[in-house]
């Protein structure tokens, strides 16, 4: 999957610099159509969330795991018409899971259509007056939490009471990109956003490693525990009833020049010793800020020493989740 409706040389225009609200494309991230008579009823065997929740207005957040419960992917879920769906995902963590989907899904009627010949997907963050005047702007109502909103061939997602994503055909997204009365933004501060909002994305290096605790998805609802039988789901229910994980993400800050990849290892210190104690998840870093979430043991507080282990200099300060966790 290859994005195919914004240039390189557009995204080097786009300005990373702070301001109240932004408006970014996000060329990384995909779409999916996933439609047939038995659509609904084969996610529901594949996926965390409940599909018998999703209506017209609402989204479902969830995770595709393999049989040991380790994701393939965390993704957004919404449902155009009956027996037609739309999967967005980070485009690595998407065409992992289209090949497992493709691949036990001839056995159901349902069929599997990349969506990025048609879609083109933004993200939309900021403070939240402004971004509900950008939203109205852009001819949207702002949405609680959880909601959509479908409008002449769009989809807006509300993750967060600030915090949108947005879906569109290249027509529209071509509009939008050069119309200069918009607040058009690096993708980078619209990550920022979702790194500071404690959501998370599998990149390469994390697809296969991690079940959906470990990144928080029971706090951010996407796991339902009495939905009935799907891939994985009896480690998944280990984890919850059994207390077998040990391990969560947190959100983490320093100064620094660089930023780490995914899987980069993180160091705790222990009385004089550093050790090994977990992996970057997703990373950003502007104005030479740095901000990542992190798979850590769940016992971690802010009096923990942290350090990158590529660079001992750099000392990581632990930031405060938006949510609960369970």
């Amino acid at each position: 999957m290859q994005s195919s409706w914004i240039q390189a040389e557009q995204l080097a225009h786009l300005s990373n610099q702070t301001g109240p609200v932004c408006m970014s494309p996000l060329p990384g991230f995909d779409v999916l159509r996933i439609h047939g008579p038995d659509a609904e009823k084969y996610l529901q065997s594949q996926t965390t969330c409940d599909l018998r929740r999703l209506t017209d207005g609402n989204f479902l957040r969830g995770a595709h795991c393999d049989a040991k419960g380790k994701m393939w992917s965390i993704f957004h879920l919404l449902q155009q018409s009956s027996n037609d769906l739309l999967v967005v995902a980070y485009r690595d963590e998407l065409v992992t899971s289209l090949a497992q989907w493709q691949k036990f899904g001839v056995f159901s009627k349902v069929s599997f259509e990349p969506g990025q010949q048609e879609w083109a997907v933004f993200g939309i963050t900021g403070n939240q007056t402004a971004v509900t005047e950008l939203l109205q702007q852009l001819g949207f109502p702002a949405l609680q939490p959880g909601l959509r909103q479908q409008q002449a061939g769009c989809h807006l997602l509300a993750l967060a009471e600030d915090h949108y994503l947005l879906l569109c055909d290249h027509s529209q997204a071509h509009q939008w990109l050069s119309d200069s009365a918009l607040p058009l933004s690096a993708p980078t501060r619209w990550l920022l956003a979702h790194i500071q909002h404690g959501l998370s994305y599998l990149e390469q290096e994390s697809i296969g490693q991690y079940v959906p605790q470990m990144l928080n998805l029971q706090a951010q609802d996407a796991i339902s525990f009495d939905k009935g039988c799907y891939l994985g789901q009896e480690m998944v229910a280990r984890m919850k009833y059994l207390g077998k994980n040990k391990r969560a993400t947190y959100i983490l800050s320093a100064p620094a020049n660089g930023t780490p990849v995914a899987g980069s290892e993180i160091e705790m210190q222990l009385e004089t010793n550093w050790r090994r104690a977990g992996q970057v998840i997703n990373a950003v870093n502007i104005n030479q800020q740095l901000w990542l979430l992190a798979v850590l043991p769940n016992d971690t507080t802010a009096n923990t020493r942290l350090r990158l282990a590529a660079e001992p200099d750099t000392l990581l300060e632990l930031q405060p989740l938006p949510y609960t966790l369970q």
